[in-house]
């Protein structure tokens, strides 16, 4: 396997890529192989892609996939500090996931807001919160936890208003690492969690009291019940679409979409791994492409196992060309940045400030021949960066056309 890399610089930060990269960016995937077939199953589409014609590994500019990039510098009051958690992003909203601490809410210019109720296990506190929604139209933040028995509701000033129950019929059923959207003018909330065998449904359309309106069935996607497996959805598109990643139970699986309409889900993406052993992998899907990550598992301990040795891959859409890639960060120091899935069509990362200056020193100090325009931007956003800020946030919207 060779490895080919389409570089070239655009201006950082805030700017988008100029007219002439247009060319450049279709060369890219011009160069890529077909990958992929299209599959009609019940007059619904289903792209396959074969691990087999994915040979060569493509280094892919951010700014292919992603807008502008925008860095935020988080306020540095005491009681805003955040660790490297997950984000969620609004129209003017940043939300910081806690990681044994609060949540924690800023304006998109960094300002804080407040925290968002308590890290705890009384009414209206949690610990780990799996999925997260701001809804700025009505001033409230959505929480779920891990292991949920319900959306825990809270004002923008963080404080709580209630729990909306799951399930009001059967008060026991839980989501394991649920996903949810709320569609609140609608009375209306879709979930989706992990389909452990002793849970009756992996999806399910309910109102703001637990009654629910629509149940999609476990089924074949059932699983045994173990916190290592994963439910994924980048919300980056229209469709409610998610993948089922198990971390032992490899399987011949599907990236679906839940058409709420016709009560079913759909089965839009998959890889055929062909003679080859199923690896851990994981699929995504974003506005233009399909993403996929796979893995290998290493074993730390007796009872422990992580995932290991990451490769990914892109395929996309409307012409079915795809391959590995290795996406690197020409908005910012070319670094690598194969983690493209975000939130709510957001590439994010949320970077401690003492990573973020040590990556521009490297770059810096790497790049001799560097455009002098570029140099001096990235020179005066690291004279910027104390160690005693709090911590940065990167996001940048996932393109949605060519």
């Amino acid at each position: 396997m060779k490895t080919i890399c389409f570089a070239f610089i655009i201006a950082i930060l805030g700017l988008t890529a100029c007219s002439s990269d247009s060319a450049r960016y279709s060369s890219v995937w011009e160069e890529m192989p077909v990958v992929a077939h299209i599959e009609e199953i019940n007059g619904d589409t289903l792209t396959v892609a074969h691990l087999e014609q994915l040979k060569d590994t493509v280094c892919i500019p951010l700014s292919n996939l992603v807008e502008e990039l925008q860095i935020v510098a988080l306020d540095k009051k005491e009681e805003a500090s955040v660790n490297i958690a997950d984000i969620s992003l609004s129209e003017n909203y940043i939300l910081v996931a806690g990681f044994r601490s609060p949540c924690k809410l800023f304006r998109k210019d960094g300002t804080y807001v407040g925290k968002i109720g308590e890290y705890g296990t009384a009414v209206g506190e949690y610990k780990d919160v799996y999925d997260a929604q701001i809804d700025e139209k009505n001033g409230r933040i959505y929480l779920l936890p891990w292991y949920g028995r319900g959306i825990l509701v809270y004002r923008f000033d963080g404080t709580f208003e209630k729990a909306i129950p799951l399930h009001a019929k059967y008060p026991r059923l839980y989501a394991p690492k649920g996903i949810f959207q709320v569609d609140a003018e609608n009375n209306r909330i879709a979930v989706v969690s992990l389909p452990f065998k002793n849970l009756p449904h992996v999806a399910w359309v309910q109102d703001m009291e637990g009654n629910r309106m629509q149940e999609i069935p476990i089924a074949h996607l059932k699983l045994e019940p173990n916190s290592s497996n994963e439910v994924r959805g980048s919300k980056a598109t229209d469709a409610l679409s998610f993948h089922i990643s198990p971390f032992f139970e490899l399987r011949q699986d599907s990236l679906y979409h839940w058409d709420m309409h016709q009560q079913k889900l759909i089965p839009r993406f998959t890889i055929d791994f062909g003679e080859k052993p199923i690896p851990l992998h994981v699929y995504y899907e974003l506005p233009l492409y399909y993403f996929a990550e796979i893995s290998g598992t290493k074993q730390m301990t007796e009872d422990s196992y992580v995932s290991d040795r990451e490769t990914y891959f892109l395929v996309d859409k409307a012409t079915l060309r795809g391959s590995f890639c290795h996406i690197y960060n020409d908005y910012l120091c070319d670094e690598p940045s194969d983690w493209v899935i975000g939130n709510n069509g957001y590439f994010i990362e949320n970077v401690a400030p003492d990573v973020l200056k040590e990556r521009i020193e490297t770059f810096l100090q790497a790049s001799p021949d560097l455009n002098e325009a570029r140099r001096q931007r990235l020179l005066a956003l690291k004279d910027s960066i104390s160690e005693n800020d709090n911590n940065y946030i990167i996001y940048g919207k996932h393109r949605t056309k060519k």
